[in-house]
């Protein structure tokens, strides 16, 4: 598909219009926003050119004034006929992303822009894109009637093509309902007994069916007595709740007994179980757990431990006593001698 870089048309005027720019600026803004293409900046610095930059297009409004151009306008199944000009007003359309641009939709958009500009302003001649003749103002909006007329039309044609297609409806309905009635009213021959009626399907009553089907109850009123109002064997309403002060000087005799003393407790056998277990849960939790491994280290060296405790136990008792004191030393003179001559120190 070639790539237009800008779309072009110009609206040629019999008289000089001051006011042409500014207010063809304001139709083009419109025309452009009422087809989603919102103008972001607006520039004016030449009193003869308008730059409107918007998201997909840039658009430039320039108007010339110059001398009286006799110029031949084709009108809508007539010759061309020759118009003075005096001035014009170029409209150009230059895409921001050509390589992303819709050739058909940037000329529709240049027409509804000349189509407006064509309305608003007392335009003689326009001239589209670079057809190599100029139309007259009646013959470019012509077109656009003519393509309203078109639409009008289809429209209308499909809606009367729609219509005989639901009116067979009507009429297989109609034939339908006559059948049934010839068939209710015709006479019954000997052989034939009238078939009896399928039976209907029960119908399930719905708790929403029964809840619209039934009434609201009315409300029942209150026994002044105390007696509590009972429907169907199940107390309903407020009747469900114990008075506010019958709850509340419940709730203030349980916050008492969890709140009372240690001296005013129960103290029989089931509460004192439950104390001991109580604390026993305590203790456990507060209590650290201890490892493993440092158990096992202090078992060792108390195992370490017991025979040097137990000689210096016995050591200690035979130095004190002085009943085994001369025993002692000739058990200590007898293993001196017997090292010795087991080491050939001493012969005997």
């Amino acid at each position: 598909m070639t790539q237009v870089d800008q779309y072009k048309g110009k609206l040629g005027f019999e008289i000089r219009d001051p006011d042409a720019l500014s207010n063809g600026s304001t139709a083009v803004v419109d025309t452009l926003e009422e087809y989603g293409h919102s103008v972001r900046q607006f520039q004016s610095r030449n009193p003869n050119l308008i730059r409107l930059d918007c998201d997909h297009y840039r658009v430039e409004l320039r108007y010339r004034r110059h001398p009286i151009k006799p110029t031949q306008a084709s009108a809508a199944g007539a010759d061309s006929t020759e118009t003075p000009l005096r001035s014009s007003l170029g409209v150009t359309l230059t895409p921001n992303h050509p390589d992303h641009c819709d050739v058909e939709l940037s000329e529709l958009l240049l027409a509804m822009v000349l189509r407006r500009l064509a309305e608003d302003l007392d335009v003689a001649t326009v001239d589209w894109l670079h057809v190599p003749f100029t139309l007259t103002r009646a013959a470019f909006l012509g077109v656009f009637e003519d393509a309203e007329t078109q639409a009008e039309s289809h429209a209308q044609a499909a809606a009367d093509h729609a219509a005989p297609d639901a009116y067979p409806v009507t009429e297989i309905a109609a034939d339908i309902a006559g059948i049934h009635s010839a068939k209710s009213s015709a006479p019954l021959s000997p052989q034939t007994t009238p078939e009896a009626p399928p039976p209907a399907a029960p119908q399930v009553a719905t708790p929403i069916d029964a809840a619209l089907d039934t009434p609201p109850p009315l409300p029942l009123p209150q026994p002044t007595n105390g007696a509590k109002p009972v429907a169907n064997g199940r107390l309903r309403g407020r009747a469900c709740f114990e008075p506010v002060e019958v709850t509340i000087a419940q709730l203030e005799e349980h916050y008492a007994a969890m709140l009372q003393s240690p001296d005013t407790r129960p103290t029989g056998r089931h509460a004192l179980e439950a104390r001991n277990r109580a604390r026993a849960r305590a203790k456990a939790v507060m209590t650290p757990p201890r490892s493993s491994g440092t158990a096992v280290a202090r078992l060792g060296g108390l195992l370490a431990a017991m025979p040097q405790r137990m000689i210096a136990t016995t050591s200690h008792l035979l130095l004190r006593s002085p009943q085994l004191r001369g025993h002692l030393h000739i058990v200590c003179g007898a293993t001196a001698l017997l090292a010795l001559q087991s080491s050939a120190a001493v012969a005997f």
